[in-house]
């Protein structure tokens, strides 16, 4: 190639790099990145779910003489196993809800609720959930196993209704299965189950469904704690 065939084939390839280059641009306002879209999703929690009868002051100091209870992770009946929040419309009918959901996985938060509460009652020193901490050593063992968690009520009103219509009613319901064992040998030392149901609860608000679902673990807690005051006495 002489040099007059080299200045020519550069003087193309520039302007060849200058037009694609022009395209790039014109594509580029012509075509706007996705911006990530927002969830239209509500995340709940079940903090502060103690009943009004455990309720400590926040920061206040345990018992120090009191029984410490190792706390399995709670089990979930497997359509409770979800982000999404569940009700129920019938015995055998179900829903899922796209947008209000669980802020963390449920065994989680239920059992967190259900330490808490515990700690709380007078006579519980500790609540350790798993993973315990490397050496540690309890009076008794917990296992929970969650049956039902969920609202109940007919189907909330669809788009068309009358806006200024109250939503129908529901209950919440919470049932738990729940075991204490010798940490020793694992032996069963007793064995009961709690159900709770509070009626009036308008369908279309989750707020008022998990802070329910909240209070009922204050319950449970209740229950759980009584029992093991009398095997402590025993």
């Amino acid at each position: 190639m002489t040099v007059s065939s080299a200045s020519v084939f550069l003087r193309r390839l520039g302007l060849g790099v200058l037009a694609m280059g022009l395209v790039g641009l014109a594509v580029a306002g012509c075509v706007r990145l996705l911006e990530p879209r927002t969830s239209d999703a509500t995340y709940h929690l079940l903090d502060g779910a103690s009943s009004p009868d455990t309720v400590s002051a926040e920061g206040s100091s345990p018992d120090t003489t009191g029984l410490r209870i190792g706390l399995r992770t709670p089990r979930l009946a497997s359509y409770l196993d979800e982000t999404r929040i569940v009700t129920r419309h019938d015995a055998n009918t179900i829903e899922f809800s796209e947008f209000h959901r669980w802020g963390e996985d449920l065994d989680q938060g239920i059992g967190r609720s259900v330490a808490r509460a515990l700690e709380a009652r007078p006579g519980v020193r500790s609540v350790e959930m798993v993973p315990w901490p490397r050496g540690a050593t309890f009076d008794y063992l917990l296992q929970l196993h969650v049956l039902r968690f969920e609202g109940v009520g007919p189907r909330p009103p669809g788009p068309d209704a009358d806006d200024q219509a109250s939503p129908p009613e529901g209950h919440v319901r919470t049932r738990v299965r729940w075991t204490i064992l010798d940490p020793a040998d694992e032996t069963m030392l007793a064995r009961d189950r709690t159900e709770h149901r509070t009626a009036d609860w308008p369908v279309t608000d989750y707020r008022a469904l998990t802070t329910r679902l909240g209070a009922s673990l204050g319950v449970l807690a209740d229950s759980i704690g009584a029992r093991l005051e009398a095997l402590d006495r025993r």
